[in-house]
């Protein structure tokens, strides 16, 4: 699985209940670290408090200051499911556009 749609796709198809595993990973414009870095100490206690969600770490990479990689583990596909569907999630928080602002994109 490579990316977003590769997931939905599996959890809309899956029969799968148990724990699993995935890994994000978050490219941010190197001017918007510490922004990013900020953003995810102040949401990290609501992030933990997902239900199903057993584990999250948060790493740096070796390679570049601007990329983190979001290591998750949940007790079910449903779990990330419901969490996914969450108005956090679907809306994002007061913050999202800063957020989304942080992304460098590529194409």
């Amino acid at each position: 699985m490579n990316n977003l749609v590769d997931l939905s796709g599996w959890l809309a198809s899956t029969n799968y209940t148990g724990p699993f595993g995935l890994t994000v990973k978050c490219c941010i414009r190197p001017d918007k670290v510490d922004e990013f870095k900020s953003l995810m100490k102040e949401h990290l206690g609501m992030i933990l408090a997902q239900p199903g969600l057993i584990r999250l770490k948060v790493n740096s990479d070796f390679e570049s200051d601007s990329i983190f990689w979001m290591v998750e583990e949940w007790e079910s596909p449903a779990a990330l499911k419901n969490h996914l569907s969450t108005p956090w999630f679907l809306n994002g928080c007061e913050e999202r556009p800063a957020l989304k602002a942080l992304y460098k994109i590529s194409d």
